[in-house]
């Protein structure tokens, strides 16, 4: 499947679309679906922003701002090191362009296949001191870890959960 159909999947949960948040929800247990559902009682503002701000989706809300890099695989672990470097470089530039905004970037990783919460949320390594809702938001967020090369790595299951995500940030 093309990338672009998570991007949209992703956009419909956290602007709160009970059709997509139904469909997701089937292989929850009923705390994760309580806990899923109740994004549609605040939900975020959310656009695709592909190619015009290099991340994929822009999500808004009163209370946080989150700059999204959509990736999905069959695999559970991505590497950012093709023999080009492009997604690399791609990843630095957005965490720099994040950073002099006072943002991070996130990264949404989804396991193409996985029955259940098949999200999983990181963000980059920083030196930056976030502030308010933002700074809590960021220490919860796994870092990306990185090869020997310095390449970066996401390992799905080290990720934070969509529905811990959703918990957080509305409690």
């Amino acid at each position: 499947m093309n990338g672009s159909i998570y991007e949209r999947e992703l956009l419909n949960i956290l602007s709160g679309n009970i059709t997509y948040i139904d469909r997701i929800s089937r292989n929850l247990d009923p705390l994760s679906k309580d806990i899923l559902y109740s994004i549609t009682e605040k939900p975020f503002y959310v656009a695709r922003a592909a190619g015009s701000l290099g991340a994929d989706l822009v999500s808004l809300r009163d209370d946080y701002s989150l700059i999204i890099e959509v990736k999905s695989s069959e695999r559970d672990q991505l590497t950012f090191s093709e023999s080009s470097g492009v997604k690399q470089i791609q990843a630095l530039k957005l965490h720099n362009k994040c950073i002099s905004s006072g943002l991070f970037i996130t990264y949404a990783y989804r396991l193409k296949g996985f029955k259940g919460d098949a999200w999983r949320f990181f963000s980059i390594k920083s030196n930056i001191d976030y502030a308010g809702k933002m700074r809590g938001l960021y220490g919860i967020l796994p870092k990306q870890e990185t090869t020997k090369n310095g390449n970066f790595i996401l390992k799905w299951e080290d990720g934070l959960p969509l529905i811990s995500l959703i918990d957080y940030i509305n409690s």
